[in-house]
């Protein structure tokens, strides 16, 4: 029986594949005179499937560079990962949020984070390879086109950094402005968001010339309304203007732009008092309400102010080129009512805070000039890649004014 079972067997597999054979045969034959629709695929070369990420950057005065060929941790993230991930209200920490060495601390009045523990800001960030147009107070992104970062050691790579709240020394944020695009351009957008903020932005592109060398981009925000948390509103104002021209052995950039930002109430910093630890304050306070807004009425911070940077890069020849950075911005701190430190201090178990409040008013100012030149030198088989530059910058501030205490917040 075993014998008969297995010429049974046999004999249906043999059948199966003759059969299976055939029809493959007809199959292939169809395919062969059947023409398929024409598939066109189009994608960056520059960004990884998604394109949410790109593969390469500006790395300081090392200039334009692959992920692959720097050594250290380099993040590059597109226009499209801002627009998706950027709310109106609180865009800059929603955006960082998508590099892993990244910790969002900040609140709808700041914009603090941290890079692999170490505290940064707009004050530690850069705008087109320049430091110090940035301020700790909600740096706007309707206008940013990439934002690049450099986690880890990065001296030596950048200028020297005109900062006056934090150091760049857990990495770097760069700030990329939208530059004109080849054909032209011209989006107008609305957003809602929170409880009921309302945003519109416009963006505008062109190219011109005869060789399409000069380039004009316009961005203009209006944004007002309640956020997500309870009895915080939001208002600002904005218009930049990138304007680049570019030829065979010149490249040059000018960005140009003017800011208003009125936040009132929305204050979500504590921290404990050191002397109460172990006695007053006995235990850790749970985690604030995401919606409840912890200011006090009068709670505010405004602020305008304007930018410039300019950015110049000229050929000398096949392997030598120099370059010019420069900038200049002034940012006035119009109203700052707020805890003492920009945050509440919790003195007791009980979850009571100081009374400590204060009230500034704040002008700064920075200047920035770097000039330097690049270029490639072989030795044999090796490439050096030369950069030689001088840079300086100047930082004021008048303020700050009107410092007081306003009795108990409760």
């Amino acid at each position: 029986m075993i014998n008969k079972h297995k010429k049974f067997l046999t004999a249906a597999v043999f059948c199966a594949i003759a059969s299976t054979g055939f029809v493959l045969t007809a199959s292939a034959e169809e395919t062969m005179t059947h023409d398929l629709d024409e598939v066109v695929v189009e994608a960056d070369k520059d960004a990884l499937p998604g394109s949410y990420v790109k593969t390469k950057g500006s790395i300081g005065i090392l200039g334009e560079k692959s992920i692959l060929d720097v050594p250290f941790s380099n993040m590059n993230i597109t226009q499209k990962t801002i627009e998706t991930f950027g709310g109106p209200n609180q865009p800059l920490q929603s955006i960082l949020a998508n590099n892993p060495a990244v910790r969002i601390q900040g609140t709808t009045l700041h914009n603090d984070f941290s890079i692999r523990g170490i505290k940064g800001n707009g004050t530690s960030s850069y705008l087109n390879g320049i430091p110090g147009l940035m301020t700790q107070f909600a740096a706007p992104t309707f206008m940013i086109g990439d934002i690049q970062f450099i986690s880890g050691p990065n001296s030596g790579i950048t200028g020297i950094p005109s900062t006056y709240e934090t150091t760049a020394a857990g990495g770097i944020v760069n700030f990329v402005s939208k530059k004109a695009t080849e054909a032209p351009l011209t989006r107008y957008r609305q957003t809602f968001s929170g409880k009921g903020s309302f945003g519109e932005y416009l963006d505008v592109s062109r190219r011109f010339g005869k060789d399409k060398e000069w380039g004009v981009r316009i961005n203009t925000e209006l944004l007002n309304g309640n956020t997500a948390i309870n009895s915080n509103d939001m208002e600002a104002q904005g218009i930049f203007a990138n304007i680049d021209h570019r030829d065979k052995k010149s490249n040059t950039n000018l960005l140009v732009g003017y800011r208003h930002l009125n936040i009132e109430g929305g204050a979500r910093w504590f921290s404990l008092k050191a002397a109460a630890i172990g006695k007053e304050i006995t235990k850790v306070p749970s985690a604030p309400e995401a919606s409840k807004n912890y200011g006090f009425d009068g709670l505010a911070k405004e602020s305008e102010g304007y930018i410039i940077a300019l950015n110049h890069e000229q050929k000398m020849n096949a392997d030598w080129k120099w370059f010019l950075n420069a900038s200049m911005n002034s940012n006035k701190l119009q109203r700052n009512i707020i805890g003492a430190s920009s945050n509440f201090v919790i003195i007791n178990d009980k979850g009571d805070v100081s009374n400590n409040l204060m009230s500034t008013q704040t002008v700064t100012k920075n200047y920035y000039a770097q000039l330097g030149i690049n270029g490639n030198i072989k030795t044999g088989a090796v490439n050096h890649d030369v950069t030689l530059a001088l840079d300086k910058a100047w930082h004021s501030i008048e303020g700050a004014k009107n410092m007081y205490n306003n009795g108990s917040m409760g």
